[in-house]
Protein backbone atom coordinates (compact mmCIF):
# COMPACT_ATOMS: atom_id res chain seq x y z
CA UNK A 1 0.00 0.00 0.00
CA UNK A 2 2.85 2.67 0.73
CA UNK A 3 4.06 4.32 -2.33
CA UNK A 4 7.53 5.21 -2.75
CA UNK A 5 8.07 8.03 -4.91
CA UNK A 6 11.35 8.54 -7.14
CA UNK A 7 13.37 11.24 -7.32
CA UNK A 8 11.19 14.41 -9.55
CA UNK A 9 8.57 12.19 -10.33
CA UNK A 10 5.39 13.68 -11.55
CA UNK A 11 2.55 11.67 -10.21
CA UNK A 12 -1.21 10.99 -9.94
CA UNK A 13 -1.29 9.84 -6.29
CA UNK A 14 -5.40 9.06 -5.49
CA UNK A 15 -5.91 11.70 -7.86
CA UNK A 16 -3.20 14.30 -5.86
CA UNK A 17 -0.92 15.96 -8.67
CA UNK A 18 2.05 15.37 -6.97
CA UNK A 19 5.59 16.44 -7.95
CA UNK A 20 7.99 14.60 -5.46
CA UNK A 21 11.43 13.63 -4.61
CA UNK A 22 13.24 11.27 -1.45
CA UNK A 23 13.84 12.83 1.75
CA UNK A 24 14.04 16.47 2.30
CA UNK A 25 13.88 17.02 -1.47
CA UNK A 26 10.46 15.79 -1.57
CA UNK A 27 9.19 19.30 -2.67
CA UNK A 28 9.84 22.92 -2.90
CA UNK A 29 10.95 24.56 0.53
CA UNK A 30 8.23 26.82 1.30
CA UNK A 31 5.30 24.88 -0.18
CA UNK A 32 2.71 22.66 1.31
CA UNK A 33 1.54 19.63 -0.58
CA UNK A 34 -1.54 18.37 1.65
CA UNK A 35 -3.45 20.76 4.35
CA UNK A 36 -5.44 18.06 5.80
CA UNK A 37 -8.68 19.57 7.97
CA UNK A 38 -9.62 16.74 10.97
CA UNK A 39 -13.24 17.81 12.05
CA UNK A 40 -14.37 18.37 15.97
CA UNK A 41 -18.16 17.76 17.37
CA UNK A 42 -17.16 20.99 19.49
CA UNK A 43 -17.36 23.30 16.34
CA UNK A 44 -20.96 23.85 14.92
CA UNK A 45 -21.94 21.62 11.96
CA UNK A 46 -22.66 24.27 9.62
CA UNK A 47 -19.51 26.04 10.94
CA UNK A 48 -17.26 22.97 9.60
CA UNK A 49 -19.34 22.61 6.03
CA UNK A 50 -18.13 26.53 5.85
CA UNK A 51 -14.79 25.83 6.41
CA UNK A 52 -14.12 23.16 3.89
CA UNK A 53 -15.86 25.16 1.26
CA UNK A 54 -13.63 28.17 2.56
CA UNK A 55 -10.20 26.32 2.75
CA UNK A 56 -10.98 23.83 0.86
CA UNK A 57 -8.38 21.36 2.27
CA UNK A 58 -6.59 18.53 0.21
CA UNK A 59 -7.95 15.95 3.06
CA UNK A 60 -11.05 16.36 5.43
CA UNK A 61 -11.91 13.88 7.82
CA UNK A 62 -15.14 12.96 9.72
CA UNK A 63 -14.37 12.63 13.35
CA UNK A 64 -17.10 12.54 15.85
CA UNK A 65 -16.19 10.72 19.39
CA UNK A 66 -19.30 12.75 21.01
CA UNK A 67 -22.54 11.17 19.76
CA UNK A 68 -23.39 9.34 16.06
CA UNK A 69 -25.36 10.84 13.42
CA UNK A 70 -25.51 8.93 10.38
CA UNK A 71 -27.97 11.64 8.48
CA UNK A 72 -24.79 14.09 9.26
CA UNK A 73 -22.04 11.69 7.93
CA UNK A 74 -24.56 11.33 5.52
CA UNK A 75 -24.58 15.54 4.72
CA UNK A 76 -20.89 15.48 5.06
CA UNK A 77 -20.04 12.94 2.38
CA UNK A 78 -22.06 14.94 0.07
CA UNK A 79 -20.63 18.29 0.61
CA UNK A 80 -17.69 17.51 1.49
CA UNK A 81 -16.64 15.53 -1.64
CA UNK A 82 -17.18 18.65 -3.77
CA UNK A 83 -14.15 20.32 -2.81
CA UNK A 84 -11.91 17.63 -0.65
CA UNK A 85 -10.80 14.27 -0.68
CA UNK A 86 -12.96 12.88 2.32
CA UNK A 87 -12.59 10.54 4.94
CA UNK A 88 -13.40 9.29 7.97
CA UNK A 89 -12.20 8.38 11.62
CA UNK A 90 -12.19 4.34 12.31
CA UNK A 91 -13.79 5.25 15.63
CA UNK A 92 -16.75 7.25 14.14
CA UNK A 93 -16.74 4.72 11.51
CA UNK A 94 -20.11 2.29 13.07
CA UNK A 95 -21.97 1.56 9.91
CA UNK A 96 -19.02 -0.14 7.95
CA UNK A 97 -21.11 0.13 4.60
CA UNK A 98 -21.12 4.09 4.78
CA UNK A 99 -16.82 3.67 4.15
CA UNK A 100 -17.74 2.82 0.13
CA UNK A 101 -18.52 6.66 -0.03
CA UNK A 102 -14.95 7.61 1.48
CA UNK A 103 -11.70 8.04 -0.25
CA UNK A 104 -9.77 6.90 2.95
CA UNK A 105 -10.23 5.88 6.57
CA UNK A 106 -7.68 7.49 9.69
CA UNK A 107 -6.91 5.23 11.94
CA UNK A 108 -6.14 5.64 15.75
CA UNK A 109 -2.89 4.78 17.32
CA UNK A 110 -4.44 1.87 18.93
CA UNK A 111 -5.72 0.33 15.69
CA UNK A 112 -2.25 0.01 13.34
CA UNK A 113 -2.90 -3.25 13.12
CA UNK A 114 -5.90 -2.96 10.74
CA UNK A 115 -4.07 -1.39 8.27
CA UNK A 116 -4.03 -4.34 5.55
CA UNK A 117 -7.57 -4.34 6.12
CA UNK A 118 -8.44 -1.37 3.89
CA UNK A 119 -6.15 -1.73 1.32
CA UNK A 120 -8.85 -0.65 -1.20
CA UNK A 121 -8.73 2.86 0.44
CA UNK A 122 -6.65 5.74 1.47
CA UNK A 123 -5.39 4.71 5.03
CA UNK A 124 -4.02 7.60 7.11
CA UNK A 125 -2.22 6.38 10.26
CA UNK A 126 -2.11 7.83 13.76
CA UNK A 127 1.52 7.85 15.32
CA UNK A 128 2.77 9.69 18.13
CA UNK A 129 6.51 7.52 18.40
CA UNK A 130 9.06 5.99 16.84
CA UNK A 131 7.31 1.98 17.68
CA UNK A 132 3.81 3.47 16.23
CA UNK A 133 6.15 4.89 12.78
CA UNK A 134 7.25 1.75 12.25
CA UNK A 135 4.13 -0.37 12.78
CA UNK A 136 2.70 1.75 10.23
CA UNK A 137 4.64 1.29 7.35
CA UNK A 138 2.27 -0.14 5.16
CA UNK A 139 0.09 3.16 5.75
CA UNK A 140 -0.45 5.30 2.75
CA UNK A 141 0.01 8.35 5.13
CA UNK A 142 0.94 8.95 8.79
CA UNK A 143 0.13 11.79 11.20
CA UNK A 144 2.88 12.65 13.50
CA UNK A 145 2.04 14.60 16.63
CA UNK A 146 2.52 16.58 18.93
CA UNK A 147 4.80 19.18 16.56
CA UNK A 148 4.08 22.20 18.73
CA UNK A 149 2.98 22.33 22.28
CA UNK A 150 -0.86 21.16 22.40
CA UNK A 151 -3.73 20.83 24.74
CA UNK A 152 -1.15 20.29 27.33
CA UNK A 153 1.15 18.33 25.65
CA UNK A 154 5.20 19.35 24.56
CA UNK A 155 5.66 19.72 21.33
CA UNK A 156 8.19 17.48 20.10
CA UNK A 157 9.67 20.03 17.17
CA UNK A 158 9.94 20.48 13.44
CA UNK A 159 13.59 18.52 14.35
CA UNK A 160 11.92 15.21 15.31
CA UNK A 161 9.30 15.70 12.87
CA UNK A 162 11.86 15.75 9.77
CA UNK A 163 13.82 12.37 11.72
CA UNK A 164 10.22 10.52 11.27
CA UNK A 165 10.15 11.79 7.62
CA UNK A 166 12.92 9.54 6.82
CA UNK A 167 11.18 6.42 7.90
CA UNK A 168 8.18 7.25 6.63
CA UNK A 169 7.67 9.48 3.68
CA UNK A 170 4.51 10.52 3.43
CA UNK A 171 3.84 12.56 7.17
CA UNK A 172 1.95 15.00 8.11
CA UNK A 173 2.65 16.90 10.79
CA UNK A 174 -0.27 17.61 13.37
CA UNK A 175 -0.55 18.97 16.48
CA UNK A 176 -0.32 22.95 17.92
CA UNK A 177 -0.69 23.94 14.21
CA UNK A 178 -3.40 26.64 14.87
CA UNK A 179 -2.07 29.67 12.57
CA UNK A 180 0.46 30.25 9.78
CA UNK A 181 3.30 30.93 12.04
CA UNK A 182 3.05 27.21 12.35
CA UNK A 183 2.33 26.45 9.15
CA UNK A 184 5.36 28.48 7.74
CA UNK A 185 7.53 26.26 10.16
CA UNK A 186 5.91 22.94 8.23
CA UNK A 187 6.80 24.57 5.10
CA UNK A 188 10.49 24.34 5.79
CA UNK A 189 10.19 21.14 7.33
CA UNK A 190 10.50 17.16 5.26
CA UNK A 191 6.77 16.88 5.55
CA UNK A 192 4.28 16.15 2.68
CA UNK A 193 1.86 18.52 4.84
CA UNK A 194 0.17 19.63 7.75
CA UNK A 195 -3.10 18.71 9.67
CA UNK A 196 -5.23 20.77 12.12
CA UNK A 197 -8.70 21.23 13.42
CA UNK A 198 -8.30 24.70 14.75
CA UNK A 199 -6.22 26.22 11.92
CA UNK A 200 -9.34 25.86 9.64
CA UNK A 201 -12.05 27.27 11.90
CA UNK A 202 -10.32 29.96 13.12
Amino acid sequence: MTYILSILTSIYFYGINICLSIWCNHRSRGSIIITYFITDPSFPFPKILNAIKNKKPTFVCYRNKNYYDESEILEFINFAKKYSKIFINYESLKNKDLLTYFDGIHLPSSKLHLIENFKEKIVIASTHNLTEVKNSKNADFITFSPIFNSKGKIGVGVEKLNEICKIHKNTIALGGIISNKEVEKIKKSCAVGFASIRYFLT
